[in-house]
């Protein structure tokens, strides 16, 4: 079984979505529908088809900018898919779409799931401020009969006034935050897994926000319980119009990045303990021969940052070191919050003068000042400028992209590039996690034991996938020092989604209840208007010698090729026929080799 790209859903309005976003991009008919027009020249008619650099053929540089538009018009919106599927964003400037699946027939009279438009609108407040990024966060259920199960889907989306907005998937507003004046760079979430091995340290859930100089961390547990209370206080509202319940604070944690020039993406590692060469080695880079060493090594926050001098910085915050803030939930963005829900909902609130309404938006809730924190030691390189980064599912490797046209693999813990790939421009990464399946892996004579499988957990092999949107070309390796073992053509006006986190509001207990369906990564071709997924089979990432099944496969092949040829001597057939069956050690593969023999026409019963 190879590696493969796997369409799981439609658009059923993204055009709808594109006009919205674009208005000078839509082309009206008499009856007010969009389509196109098949007496339209050459380059008209190729509408959604790909777009290439060739000569022009028309004189027009406005016409040629706008067909150029209409195919890359997603590489300039902020894009987000929730990891359940069930709801995705598409933002650009002060304009916002929500699209949530539904099934429907489809033209062939088949029920697939399409992304329809559920909620579409203005996103902004304050004037003149813009979307800069957005993420759709799965909340879990607190009821016992669907523990584990996501209950509903919270939009974040930072705005380039500081602020950070929380929506739900009708886009009522939730929560309103400014924890800092800089615009909002980059929103990352981090969720709860099981640590895979007993010394691995638990992490927590939380949100982090990237501002120009500033990292803010806020509590995953903390955000949860905010919004939870938050959608309980807006259902109330447009029910009886006199509930008023404040939520709980938001505790979080500001930290001034010092000594870097820019700073463009960024990765909370989590929480992590250095081993004591590490702790010793450190203690005397930072107090010389005679500092003085704990006997436990301390705990810190790691994250890393992509930029410009240095290329990647490195930061630790040693946990306990600072306390964290609680905001009060922005108070005067409150008191503004809920008269505009209340007066939607209810309209019980209408009686406030416009003079009292305009004194409140004015108002600013008080920015903390952030703990400085410098950073330790990063990858120097004056000419290169870090682009993005994405962090592993098992936070020991990140991914890396500059403005080379390089992919850069990073050893999160030791701090260095162990590989780059070069002719990626514009790349966009992503990673897939395979946990192998053990009913699948077929146990030595040494694993075969009276007392039960001995063979140990399962394994679990990471892969990163690069899409190369100037070639067009979706690829996957096998990390750290792998070969590629997948190369897509898909396109060049894609979308590749890697959300890096699963449903928010589960522990040890509840995570283990109920496993939902994510996907890790997806792909958004406008062109086709379809998402789709890539599933990558274990073994894949194995070593040519030690990969069992891709040595059955080689098995079968040459199987298929015997059976192919008309032997002089049927005997010796049988003979090289049994010897090929017996070496194939998968029950699957075993049974796909023999009904292939079945099948054949030039063996005798």
């Amino acid at each position: 079984m190879a590696c493969s790209i796997v369409q799981f859903c439609y658009f059923q309005d993204l055009q709808a979505a594109r006009d919205f976003l674009f208005p000078h991009l839509r082309e009206e008919t008499p009856s007010g529908a969009v389509r196109r027009d098949p007496s339209k020249s050459n380059w008209e008619d190729d509408g959604w088809g790909a777009w290439e650099e060739t000569e022009p053929q028309e004189p027009e540089e406005e016409g040629n900018t706008c067909k150029t538009q209409k195919t890359s018009w997603l590489q300039d919106c902020v894009l987000s898919l929730s990891p359940t599927n069930d709801l995705m964003v598409i933002a650009r400037g002060q304009k916002a779409v929500f699209l949530v699946p539904k099934w429907k027939y489809s033209d062939k009279g088949k029920e697939e799931m399409q992304f329809a438009v559920g909620w579409s609108g203005s996103l902004n407040v304050e004037e003149g401020e813009h979307v800069t990024s957005a993420l759709c966060i799965p909340l879990a259920s607190q009821k016992r009969s669907s523990t584990g199960r996501p209950d509903w889907t919270c939009i974040v989306v930072g705005f380039t006034s500081g602020y950070v907005r929380f929506y739900t998937e009708s886009g009522v507003l939730l929560l309103a935050q400014l924890l800092n004046e800089d615009p909002v760079l980059q929103l990352k979430c981090r969720t709860y897994e099981i640590p895979r091995h007993p010394g691995v340290t638990e992490q927590n859930e939380e949100l982090s926000i990237l501002y120009p100089v500033a990292i803010v961390t806020i509590d995953g547990f903390s955000l949860f319980q905010s919004l939870r209370a938050c959608r309980n206080q807006v259902a109330k509202a447009a029910a009886s119009g006199n509930e008023n319940i404040q939520p709980p604070p938001l505790a979080y944690k500001k930290w001034g990045l010092q000594d870097i020039d820019t700073i463009i993406d960024h990765a909370s590692i989590g929480i992590m303990t250095l081993s004591p060469f590490d702790q010793m080695k450190t203690a005397s880079n930072i107090g010389g021969f005679n500092a003085a060493i704990k006997n436990s090594p301390p705990a810190m926050s790691q994250y890393i940052t992509v930029g410009s001098n240095p290329f990647t910085g490195f930061f630790y915050a040693l946990e306990g070191s600072t306390q964290p803030l609680l905001s009060h939930v922005a108070l005067a963005v409150a008191s503004k919050l809920t008269s505009a829900l209340f007066n939607a909902a209810s309209g019980w609130l209408g009686w406030k003068s416009k003079h009292e309404e305009e004194a409140v938006q004015k108002q600013k809730p008080k920015v903390e000042p952030a703990t400085p924190l410098a950073v330790r030691f990063g990858l120097p390189d004056s000419r290169r400028h870090g682009e993005s980064i994405c962090l592993s599912p098992c936070n020991t490797l990140a991914a890396v992209t500059d403005d080379f046209g390089r992919v850069i693999l990073l050893d999160v813990a030791r701090g260095i590039a162990v590989r780059m790939w070069k002719g990626y421009r514009d790349a966009q990464i992503g990673w897939i996690q395979i946990v192998e399946d053990l009913h699948e892996r077929v146990p030595e004579k040494a694993d075969l034991s009276p007392f039960g499988n001995t063979q140990g957990p399962s394994r679990v092999a990471q892969f990163l996938v690069i899409y190369a949107p100037r070639r067009g070309i979706l690829e996957v390796w096998s990390t750290q020092q792998g070969p590629r073992v997948g190369a897509f053509n898909v396109g060049k006006h894609c979308r590749l989604l890697y959300p890096g986190y699963k449903i928010m509001g589960l522990n040890n207990v509840t995570s283990q209840s109920w496993q939902p369906q994510t996907y890790q990564i997806c792909l958004v071709d406008p062109v086709s208007g379809s998402v789709k997924t890539v599933n990558v089979p274990f073994h894949l990432a194995l070593s040519d010698k030690k990969c069992e099944r891709a040595k059955d496969m080689h098995l079968v092949k040459k199987l298929a090729a015997l059976l192919k040829t008309r032997p002089p001597h049927l005997d010796l057939v049988e003979t090289q026929m049994k010897e090929l069956i017996l070496d194939i050690k998968y029950p699957a593969t075993k049974k796909q080799a023999l009904e292939s023999i079945l099948a054949s026409e030039r063996l005798p019963f």
